[in-house]
């Protein structure tokens, strides 16, 4: 079965453009031009990944985004145009995995769409709640262990100590597994925002802030006053589970 991808979309030009390109990569194209038509489509259907337009005629996608990200880890990239650095920063503040601004080169929207979707294509968004987790839990590839968790780089899971997912967006486990691999060693924003989002993107303080914030959230360490995430002012940020 081919991957679905939802393009949000509203001029018909683009939209036709952007569907006509993925499907020559393999993929099934679902395209609205609303946020009203989004939310009616995705009651009932399977995504893959998402790929929204921020300024809608109805609505702003980053509502749409923040809709998504309460149920789902899905790959979510957002359009934008070219001047709008705010919206590139709430994007990725509130989840989305990548960004593409207009205009743009067939090409490299190939590439981000191809990137994002083998990092991501073990969630998918499911009308009917959560998704499920894919693959077998058995055979989850070597580990690193901290605390009471184990995270699994290759199969991209992190469990706790009952054996259970701890949900993480894909940035929040891009940025643990950069922090788990150079344990005790001091990276900046810069090197933290080039392990989770790639060269391509600019690097935004409050973003990485943002990201570690809610990753310390996600794994509360019981009866301690500092967190396994270590801020190193002025600099970065390290991991230390001494």
């Amino acid at each position: 079965m081919k991957p679905v991808v939802l393009i949000l979309e509203d001029e018909a030009e683009i939209a036709a453009m952007l569907a006509g390109a993925l499907e020559s990569e393999g993929y099934d194209i679902v395209t609205v031009g609303t946020a009203a038509d989004f939310k009616r489509v995705v009651a009932d259907t399977w995504i893959d990944l998402f790929l929204m337009d921020v300024n809608l005629p109805d609505g702003s996608g980053l509502g749409l985004v923040k809709e998504i990200r309460r149920v789902s880890d899905v790959g979510i990239i957002l359009i934008t145009g070219r001047s709008d650095e705010m919206d590139k920063v709430v994007g990725l503040e509130i989840g989305a995995d990548d960004y593409i601004a207009k205009p743009f080169r067939i090409r490299e929207l190939r590439a981000r769409i191809n990137s994002v979707y083998r990092r991501t294509k073990t969630n998918r968004y499911n009308p009917a709640g959560p998704s499920p987790v894919v693959g077998s839990t058995s055979d989850k590839g070597p580990s690193l262990a901290f605390g009471s968790w184990t995270l699994y780089p290759e199969s991209r899971r992190l469990t706790d100590a009952d054996d259970h997912e701890v949900r993480l967006t894909t940035a929040e486990f891009d940025l643990l597994a950069a922090l788990l691999k150079n344990r005790n060693r001091v990276l900046t924003r810069d090197q933290i925002m080039n392990a989770v989002k790639g060269q391509d993107w600019a690097s935004y303080d409050r973003v990485v802030d943002g990201l570690v914030s809610r990753l310390r959230g996600k794994l509360p360490v019981d009866g301690k006053m500092e967190h396994f995430i270590k801020t190193v002012r002025g600099v970065g940020y390290m991991f230390s589970s001494d």
